[in-house]
């Protein structure tokens, strides 16, 4: 059996509204804040490429009452030498002299 088509009437349904509604305030409202505050942060903050940058550092510095001292003498090559350590006066051996070291 065929399906036979008897009446048609095309439905056109036409909505019309003014361009100044909440819905469009909301919508432009979320463009301005989507775009224009990331850019203007990016602007007062001296721009989106650094040009020069600078870092400090103040270092802690704390003294241990530990040295190591080695003096070069006038013969080539030669030296004396000195420390806290008691390792490093043993590896010096015939080289080692004890100064007169006062720290407070």
């Amino acid at each position: 059996m065929a399906v036979v088509e008897i009446y048609s009437h095309p439905v056109l349904h036409r909505y019309k509204t003014s361009i100044c509604t909440k819905a469009t305030i909301f919508v432009f409202a979320c463009f301005l804040l989507t775009f224009i505050p990331p850019l203007l942060v990016a602007y007062r903050s001296q721009g989106f490429w650094l040009r020069e940058a600078t870092y400090r550092e103040q270092p802690d510095v704390s003294f241990k009452h530990e040295i190591l001292l080695v003096v070069q003498t006038s013969q080539t090559g030669d030296y004396l030498a000195w420390s806290t350590y008691q390792n490093f006066n043993q590896l010096q051996q015939g080289r080692v002299r004890v100064p007169l070291v006062k720290s407070r």
